[in-house]
């Protein structure tokens, strides 16, 4: 009696050991893969807020305009305003759409090429922005000084597009880099049938 109360005291203990690193260590995995892109999309929704509209963001940004440029380059201040706006939703969008290519990237380990690979995740990512630039721009249409416009959409996925192309091109040249540099170093070294030839 003694022995099996022993024993069954000592299963439960070593079970729970045994699975709660994995259970841990799989959550400290898909934090590490998604939080930069949790914390973009806290930027997104701060930015999306009525504080953040044309309206209270054109002073400062003159001012600080201002002071870098001098007063004469910012005569014609709404459209400059206009364009740094519209520039922010492009550069923002294209950083949002690396980060989330991050995380589709991390998590589509078991994919059978790096090709389909990649393209899944840059797929995946052009989503995530058009969907995240929807809903943003859907929120803003109901605040009484920002407008929800499907023009801010498009020009959001054409930043993860292009940002998403830039990196596919940059990504390719490396893995033709790699592979010239190993077939360099084996043609250094020729094989026994390149020799015998």
């Amino acid at each position: 009696m003694a022995s099996s109360s022993i024993t069954f005291n000592q299963y439960p203990a070593q079970t729970t050991i045994a699975q709660s690193p994995r259970i841990e260590s799989g959550l400290r995995l898909q934090l590490r893969i998604w939080l930069p892109a949790l914390a973009c999309l806290m930027v997104f929704a701060v930015e999306s807020t009525s504080y953040l509209g044309g309206d209270r963001t054109s002073e400062p940004l003159r001012r600080i305009a201002e002071s870098i440029f001098g007063y004469d380059a910012c005569v014609n201040w709404n459209p400059i305003h206009h364009i740094i706006r519209k520039v922010g939703h492009f550069i923002g969008y294209g950083c949002f759409a690396l980060v989330c290519f991050r995380a589709f990237w991390m998590t589509a380990r078991n994919t059978v090429s790096r090709l389909s690979r990649q393209l899944r995740a840059h797929g995946l990512a052009i989503l995530a922005v058009f969907l995240v630039a929807s809903a943003d721009e859907i929120h803003q249409s109901f605040l009484p000084n920002r407008f929800g416009q499907f023009s801010d959409v498009l020009l959001d996925t054409c930043g993860a597009v292009v940002c998403c192309f830039m990196l596919y091109l940059a990504m390719q040249a490396v893995e033709f880099l790699r592979r010239m540099r190993s077939h360099s170093f084996s043609g250094q070294q020729p094989s026994t049938a390149e020799a015998g030839a």
